[in-house]
């Protein structure tokens, strides 16, 4: 036997070979015990899918988020337009202008109201 510093490299030599000849059957797993850890690797399975599945949904919900906020901008546009316009149709001018395009014979008065005293 070859030591040196107390480690039996023979030793050493066959514990890597069998270790490669196992990696090679397959049966690595099985040598380490790890069936015994098979519930506790499942568990973490779980956990690390459902982080997944919940990181996603929370980008979808950020992507709606984001998309609802270009259409808000959009719809607040539209409303100062039609504000815009309505603030304009309520002038008296514009107002006798239609009237005229429409063909009616109603208009602004020419004197202001008399007001009747008792």
């Amino acid at each position: 036997m070859v030591r040196w510093k107390g480690i039996d490299w023979k030793a050493v030599g066959n514990a890597a070979l069998e270790t490669l000849r196992s990696i090679g059957r397959g049966d690595i797993l099985l040598r380490m015990r790890v069936d015994k850890l098979f519930p506790f690797i499942l568990y973490t399975f779980a956990l690390a899918l459902t982080s997944i599945w919940l990181s996603y949904k929370a980008d979808q919900t950020m992507y709606r988020v984001e998309t609802n906020k270009q259409i808000i901008e959009n719809l607040k546009i539209d409303n100062a337009k039609k504000t815009c316009e309505i603030v304009g149709l309520t002038r008296i001018s514009t107002v006798e202008r239609m009237l005229l395009e429409a063909g009616s014979e109603v208009k602004a008065p020419d004197k202001p109201a008399d007001i009747i005293k008792r």
